[in-house]
């Protein structure tokens, strides 16, 4: 199997197409299933057939090279192996950025935008769109293991309110709405909105000077963390150690698995492809995890193109919107801390208890997981 990039993103989300040896096309009633194995998680994605067979690769928690194997599903014969290939997940400006702001963020100073302008190669002399950007560095943000205690004010207990530059400052300065969107909803986000720095001027104060009328949109009429996903993002878990992701852009569905040695490589993964083709299949949980997305006023998306532009990376058509009942997502939001992603570390014993039952419908409030 040959595919068109060797290189991703450490937070995914980036198009692949693959070409595969004696197979120049896919019939309908046959589905082809991507898993891509590093170290300690593995993920599962379905792919789908456009020019040539292509899939989008899910964010991974280490830069690292991955084994990405192929599997033809049918109903006639079941799982077979078609292809394999290597894939690397590497750093680049918007993951560095990312994590920038998570190490610094309690030091920033009201001029330190133009340094790391400069330095993460932010702006229109890039080569890349201020949206696509703003688009990577939240995907980033959210892919990230961010420590316990972090919050957007920058300070700890009495220091919170002490006046300092904070992420939103820069994120507002930089004109990036999806970073800002996800800081608001991060511990802090909300307070920090009015938060003056050393020049005594908030966020809020800098978007109202701005000619961004997205971001004033934004700061104005603040997200609800609790049902707001991160960049776009939403988790499920399908059982006790196997999260189901959804990236609301491109409407694809995910599977990742932290690697467990006590299972049957082969019989685990097939487990694996067999579960996310049934989430797949299954039109109602379709429309609840479609329906965890937080409607906007237009405040993160920018009608403009990308090289991997989600609307052509679209995996899962729009539901009916007549079907989704406002029940179907009352209930599902029951903690208020941060939404990143992880997968459980206590669970390595649990058995694959879950494979025919249903998947749990809300956001697990807890970092990446970690080697």
């Amino acid at each position: 199997m040959e595919l068109s990039r060797r290189k991703v993103p450490l937070y995914g989300q980036a198009k692949v197409f693959a070409l595969l040896e004696g197979l120049d096309s896919v019939p309908e009633d046959i589905e082809v299933y991507v898993v891509l194995e590093g170290s300690t998680l593995l993920h599962v994605t379905r792919a789908h057939s456009e020019v040539m067979l292509c899939f989008i690769v899910p964010g991974h928690n280490l830069a690292e090279t991955v084994s990405v194997q192929a599997y033809l599903s049918s109903e006639n014969t079941g799982l077979t192996w078609i292809g394999g290939a290597l894939l690397e997940y590497v750093q680049d400006d918007a993951q560095e950025f990312a994590e920038h702001l998570i190490i610094h963020g309690h030091r920033l100073r009201a001029t330190d935008h133009e340094d790391l302008r400069s330095l993460f190669s932010l702006g229109p002399g890039s080569g890349t769109s201020r949206w696509a950007q703003d688009r990577c560095i939240a995907l980033a943000m959210a892919n990230l293991d961010i420590p316990r205690g972090w919050n957007v004010l920058g300070g700890q207990n009495r220091e919170e309110h002490t006046p300092r530059e904070c992420p939103l400052h820069l994120a507002v300065r930089l004109g990036l709405c999806r970073l800002a969107e996800l800081l608001l909803c991060q511990p802090g986000g909300l307070m920090a909105i009015r938060l003056p720095n050393e020049e005594g001027v908030s966020p809020l104060q800098l978007a109202q000077t701005s000619a961004h009328s997205e971001l004033l949109e934004l700061l104005t009429h603040p997200p609800n963390p609790l049902t707001t996903p991160p960049a776009g993002l939403s988790q499920v878990w399908a059982d006790r150690s196997r999260l189901l992701r959804f990236c609301h852009d491109t409407r694809n569905l995910t599977l990742t698995v932290r690697q467990n040695q006590k299972w049957s490589s082969e019989k685990r993964t097939h487990a694996d492809i067999r579960l996310l083709q049934r989430r797949l299949h299954d039109e109602g949980f379709l429309r609840e995890i479609m329906a965890l997305k937080r409607e906007t006023v237009g405040t993160v998306l920018e009608k403009e193109q990308l090289v991997d532009d989600p609307v052509e990376n679209d995996l899962i058509p729009e539901p009916n919107k007549e079907n989704l009942a406002p029940s179907q997502t009352a209930g599902v939001f029951d903690d208020d801390e941060p939404l990143m992603f992880s997968l459980n570390e206590d669970d390595e014993d649990d058995q694959l208890q879950s494979d025919s039952g249903q998947a749990f419908i809300s956001f697990t409030p807890c970092p990446r997981a970690t080697t």
